[in-house]
């Protein structure tokens, strides 16, 4: 079974695994929680090719382990380690098992950016933020991504547009507001329509 994983992704650090072990130790302080491990990953050449060192955190095992569960403060690391190295810096934690991620962007003096939900829609989050296709952080986060998965980031690519001989996905159900616009559109219409009935008699 697939391990929910905690990944870290730093612009332009020169492996500097001291310097990353410190800024999580400061960030587990602050939340009360014991500083799990950390290394470098042998990340997607793509990955690097965009700028990014890719480091993975040991997620601890066991219900007592989970308690505090570092990835509810991603947005708080994020931050930590972009302040610290002085530029972008995100964090992604993806349970595959239970289709759930959470992913965050954090940079110097900015506001950080964050998304949480289906795994496959944080996936495509974290992949435009990184500037690298869905399909280089399925293959990181396992061997044998969900086919489905990798399949979807593949056929509708990740503007979420249908690959040729793809059937398009049926456009979503309207909801309230979008039927509220639409009876307005349709009395406008009805309005100019008896505005240049008018006009021409």
């Amino acid at each position: 079974m697939s391990q929910p994983r905690l990944i870290l992704f730093l612009s332009d650090v020169e492996g500097n695994l001291t310097a990353l072990r410190q800024t999580l130790r400061r960030v587990c302080e602050e939340i009360s929680q014991p500083t799990p491990d950390v290394k470098w990953t042998q990340s997607h050449s793509a990955l690097a090719d965009a700028g990014w060192h890719v480091a993975e955190v040991t997620m601890p095992t066991g219900r007592k382990a989970r308690e505090g569960m570092l990835e509810e403060h991603l947005e708080k690391l994020a931050q930590a380690l972009a302040q610290d190295f002085r530029d972008r810096a995100v964090g992604l934690y993806a349970d595959k098992v239970n289709s759930y991620a959470r992913v965050c962007m954090g940079g110097p003096g900015r506001p950080s950016k964050m998304l949480e939900g289906e795994f496959l829609d944080v996936l495509r989050q974290a992949a435009k933020w990184l500037e690298v296709e869905t399909t280089v952080l399925a293959r990181l986060l396992g061997n044998n991504p969900a086919r489905n998965l990798l399949a979807a980031a593949v056929d509708f690519g990740e503007e979420g547009k249908a690959a040729a001989g793809q059937a398009p996905q049926p456009p979503p159900e309207p909801d309230e507001e979008d039927r509220f616009v639409e009876a307005k559109l349709s009395e406008a219409r009805a309005l100019m329509a008896q505005y240049l009935g008018s006009t021409r008699k």
